[in-house]
């Protein structure tokens, strides 16, 4: 699978670091542009509804991802896709700040998701390769904190950008002068110079997070493939992984993207409300990395299922503990890192799991399950809280965690 015999400690170490960045400034620039992407949209006259269904043509691109991920693999090989991912998403950005119809920002946004998926999923089965024991659960919780610091530090970054445009104008006018040579576009009255310095930027960041993937080309494994891979195929082998995946989907981007408005709805003020989301946010940065490692000394399997109960214990309670902010934040602050913990172990699961073209499939399915989890979850708890009023967020979690609950105990024998 890979031309490297006997992985020395060094080598693992340098090529985890490695992997860590590079997700680490590609969260940033995916941080960005969640702030970019709609705020532009909407001085340029988008409506919600609109700018929802442009946010959610990116997630379209998943799907053709997983499925032929092997068949990439095959042609492409991992090292060169990393590197080549960056052709999709470098321009897709650069050229997001000549254009303001929402049909020109949804392709524009698809072909980004296609390079954004593309290389956080190769970076997964890169990571996934690594010969790693005992540490396994240790390096997938580096792995997934790096995507929560990474999301979280994009708007912090975003809001200095004002400090960053002196710098950032010369490459707006060698931008600017370079599509109005091969496109002859030029850039509308309607686009702000802070959403280009913040494309641009994120741009930058973006591009910049393929520097670690070129510096460890040497550690990166080469796949061997004798049969056509199957998503269905690998989720029928380890099912209770997978759909822990999908809880945690939908639990995450559920979450993330409706807890601001479950506060509100239960009469805290807009600063309290939005300090529910910081809260999950930093449970997820801090916690997730100690909790994962713990199941490097545990079965796996038992400390997946222990952590879906936990999040059934917080959904039940949060209706009760949301009129005391700091219950509530402290509830918030465990659950994000239970819920991350959950997501890293599901991953370690998976690299113990499988090997070889298997392990690219996997990784595939895992990237397909995480992300349409979590549209199921924006769904299916905003249809709640429409029909059963605020308190349909823990609700819907709640009939989600119970199910995968019953479910598991079902595949797993109690020894």
């Amino acid at each position: 699978m890979t031309d490297i015999v006997h992985w020395t400690k060094r080598q693992k170490v340098f090529a985890v670091a490695l992997i860590v960045v590079a997700n680490l400034m590609q969260s940033i620039s995916v941080g960005i542009n969640a702030v970019i992407f709609t705020t532009a949209l909407e001085s340029y006259g988008a409506s919600t509804s609109v700018i929802g269904m442009v946010m959610a043509v990116e997630y379209i691109s998943v799907l053709g991802i997983s499925m032929y991920l092997p068949l990439f693999m095959r042609k492409i090989g991992l090292r060169l896709g990393l590197e080549l991912s960056t052709l999709f998403r470098l321009p897709a950005l650069l050229l997001l700040g000549y254009v303001v119809t929402p049909v020109s920002w949804a392709g524009l946004v698809f072909v980004h998701g296609i390079g954004n998926f593309l290389f956080g999923v190769l970076l997964q089965t890169w990571i996934n390769a690594i010969p790693i024991q005992r540490r396994r659960g240790f390096s997938m919780g580096l792995f997934g904190t790096s995507i929560s610091l990474g999301l979280a530090l994009g708007p912090v970054i975003l809001s200095f950008s004002g400090y960053l445009q002196p710098l950032i104008e010369p490459l707006l006018l060698t931008s600017d002068q370079w599509i109005k040579d091969a496109l002859g576009w030029t850039v509308p009255s309607e686009v702000t110079t802070t959403t280009r310095v913040g494309l641009l930027l994120s741009a930058l960041i973006s591009t910049m997070a393929v520097l670690p993937v070129m510096l460890g080309r040497f550690l990166t494994p080469r796949f061997t493939f004798e049969r056509k891979g199957s998503l269905l195929r690998i989720i029928r082998l380890a099912p209770a992984a997978f759909f822990a995946v999908l809880l945690c989907g939908f639990s995450i981007l559920g979450l993330q993207s409706l807890i601001t408005i479950y506060g509100l709805k239960n009469g805290l003020s807009f600063r309290d409300a939005s300090f529910l989301l910081t809260a999950f946010m930093l449970g997820s940065i801090t916690l997730e990395m100690p909790i994962a490692a713990l199941s490097d000394w545990f079965d796996r399997r038992y400390v997946m299922i222990a952590l879906v109960l936990l999040s059934l214990v917080m959904a039940t309670y949060l209706p009760m503990a949301i009129y005391w902010n700091w219950t509530a934040w402290g509830m918030l602050f465990l659950w994000g890192g239970m819920i991350g913990a959950l997501f890293s172990i599901c991953l370690a699961l998976i690299a113990e799991r499988f090997q070889g073209e298997d392990l690219v499939t996997a990784n595939g399915a895992f990237t397909l399950m995480d992300n349409l989890g979590g549209m199921l979850g924006v769904l299916t708890i905003g249809i709640s809280m429409d029909v059963f009023g605020e308190d349909g967020l823990p609700y819907a979690i709640m009939l989600a965690a119970v199910a995968y609950f019953s479910f598991a105990l079902t595949r797993f024998q109690v020894r």
